[in-house]
């Protein structure tokens, strides 16, 4: 995106741009009527008074304007007519990438228009929508089906208006964004983004008129092997397209909520919604597009309706706060926040997880584990992306890490505020929140902040059992694993050529891991071992609720922990399977034992680990065991 010698004219979301700088849309015949928007470089206002909402140094908005501040970027003003971008030092892919996402999509919802983080393409029946959260694979899947000839309307963000009856989907503009490893080699050319491995790729077939949408499906992943494609509950239809509303944070400051409620409620009531689970890996996209082909087929062949039949309606009602329920712990904490419950992986973080959920819900039966408190609401894309405005994959590592503290301090206000001056309340806790991320990565700077946060609950595991519970998890070879564990730059959920839906999580190594934990003085710890949990719990487990804050009660601990025991979750597990297990490993819970390593590592690996993390080790008293088994 940049300054070009004249005016240009470009047709996208429906609207006729004129542009003194370079868009990615497509170029327009000039135009003969007044363009609907006008964008150019200018000096923007650096502050927006009387800003509904405001995310410091990112998004202000009231009705009618919003001001957006990229740091290091450009700072973008927008006006239901007009865009003005001031650099502040970001070049030309830089302001594209963020103009076509949260800029666009912040004056489309001033004009009316729903957003939604979904692609779309035109088939014989009309439009077909594609929604899902980042990393569920809509560009990768959408760009399979151009090449089977159905023509793009849009990829990642799609405008969506009413209009006689139905509700149409706008052509946005003929080109998609995908990562390396949905793109050969050869035709990996124009990048999104310097230092990103994401290209832009032309569609081979590109609508330029609206269509209305027929049907849409929600794509997400599960760790089973089989597809799952099932209609969403009428009653659940228009919550699910609020779910993946695009920036939904704005519409109250923009003053556009009740608009966007209508398109949704017409939406939901009139297209069929379906919900396609796909297996996580392998990935098996040519079935994932035989399967969308087939349905569009099956229910769009003479004689079928995609309309909803009237006697199955969409009872969803605008939001309304939801009444707690249930018997109140404890009264709220007067400086409420999030307690971190941080670990490297497999040293007892979803088992800490399990006692606290039982022991919060205390109700006679063990609590699912399919519904932990933590869970991976702090790690989740979409969360950041709502909370900040910008696209965690449109930002490099050093970015990220900038505004993770505001995201964390953002999070723990919003997990508070149907609550805000109310009681805690059973099974409803919303304050534990599991992460593996070491508490500096690998680019600098601290990734959590004192703001939002009561405390860290720091999990310690002997590294040779982590080491073969880890290979187990991943189904990795040991060495595999005592390599990663000794890697500075190991990450769970990142890879330079393809996007996870959560956020990049650095583990470093697993003695960087603990160091970076338990040296740090910015938030206040409670560290406990793995081991002493599995030895008495009770003291283990009881210093952790009281450090969490909750209530003392001896005999509610004692059958939390009973219903949390490994026995009980292995059978919960083959009964009705873990969503956190990894698709490649037969199980995620095993026996939650000490000192399985004796018979599982050689001696060579174990003095591998010794010279790798001798001193963490020694710090945490796991040294001296090491050392008598290699003596021996």
């Amino acid at each position: 995106m940049g300054e070009s010698t004249a005016e240009l004219d470009y047709a996208a979301f429906g609207l006729r741009w004129r542009s003194s700088v370079v868009l990615p849309f497509a170029i327009s015949p000039s135009l003969a009527k007044k363009p609907d928007v006008w964008v150019r470089l200018g000096e923007t206002p650096s502050r927006l008074p009387g800003a509904a909402l405001g995310t410091p140094l990112v998004f202000e908005a009231v009705p009618g304007a919003a001001l957006l501040h990229v740091a290091d970027v450009a700072r973008y003003f927008v006006t239901p007519r007009e865009i003005v971008i001031e650099p502040h030092g970001g070049d030309d892919e830089d302001l594209t990438i963020f103009f076509v996402g949260p800029v666009v999509a912040t004056l489309l919802q001033m004009r009316g228009v729903l957003t939604l983080h979904a692609a779309a393409l035109e088939m014989d029946a009309g439009a077909v929508l594609l929604i899902g959260s980042s990393g569920t694979g809509k560009s990768t899947l959408v760009a399979a089906l151009v090449e089977r000839g159905h023509a793009l309307l849009a990829d990642d963000l799609t405008g969506l208006a009413p209009a006689a009856g139905n509700v149409l989907a706008l052509p946005a503009f003929p080109r998609m964004r995908l990562w390396a490893d949905a793109m050969p080699a050869a035709e990996r050319c124009q990048r999104v983004r310097q230092n990103l491995e994401q290209y832009w790729k032309p569609a081979a077939k590109f609508a330029t008129a609206p269509r209305p949408v027929c049907a849409a499906f929600v794509l997400e992943s599960h760790n089973r092997a089989v597809f799952d494609i099932k209609p969403v509950p009428p009653s659940r239809a228009f919550w699910t397209l609020w779910e993946h509303t695009y920036r939904k944070r704005l519409l109250d400051a923009l003053g556009q909520r009740q608009r966007h409620y209508r398109t949704g409620m017409a939406l939901a009531r009139d297209v069929p919604l379906m919900r396609v689970r796909r297996p996580d890996r392998p990935f098996r996209l040519a079935e994932l597009a035989d399967r969308i082909e087939a349905h569009i087929a099956g229910v769009f062949s003479p004689g079928a309706s995609p309309r909803r039949s009237p006697a199955d309606p969409v009872r969803a009602q605008p939001h309304r706060r939801p009444k707690p329920s249930g018997r109140a712990i404890r009264k709220a904490p007067s400086r409420p926040g999030i307690v971190w419950i941080a670990s490297y992986p497999k040293s007892g973080n979803t088992w800490t997880r399990a006692v606290l959920t039982n022991y919060l819900q205390d109700n006679g039966e063990p609590a699912s584990i399919n519904a932990l408190a933590g869970g991976r609401t702090a790690s989740v894309r979409d969360n950041f992306d709502e909370l900040i405005g910008l696209d965690s994959a449109d930002l490099r590592p050093d970015e990220l890490t900038r505004y993770l503290p505001r995201f964390h301090a953002l999070l723990a206000r919003a997990l508070f505020a149907p609550w805000p001056n109310a009681r805690v309340m059973d099974g409803v806790q919303p304050r534990f929140a599991k992460t593996h991320e070491a508490y500096r990565g690998p680019v600098g700077g601290a990734r959590f902040s004192r703001v939002g946060t009561v405390g860290v609950i720091y999990l310690v595991r002997n590294p040779f059992d982590v080491a073969v519970s880890y290979a187990h998890h991943l189904q990795w070879p040991i060495d595999r694993i005592l390599r990663r564990m000794s890697d500075p730059a190991a990450d769970e959920a990142s890879s330079p050529s393809w996007i996870c839906p959560l956020l990049p999580s650095p583990l470093t190594t697993w003695s960087g891991h603990v160091s970076s934990w338990l040296d740090q003085t910015d938030l206040h710890a409670h560290v406990a071992r793995y081991e002493d949990l599995l030895a008495d719990p009770r003291t283990g487990f009881g210093a952790i609720v009281r450090f969490a804050g909750l209530t003392w009660d001896e005999a509610r601990l004692d059958r939390a922990i009973g219903y949390a025991a490994f026995p009980r979750l292995c059978i919960q597990e083959a009964e009705s399977g873990f969503r956190e297990r990894q698709p490649t490993s037969p199980s995620f819970f095993r026996a939650g034992v000490a000192g399985s390593w004796r018979t599982a590592l050689t001696r060579e690996q174990v003095r591998a680990l010794v010279d790798a993390h001798g001193p963490i080790m020694a710090r945490h008293g796991y040294l001296q065991e090491a050392e008598a088994f290699l003596g021996g």
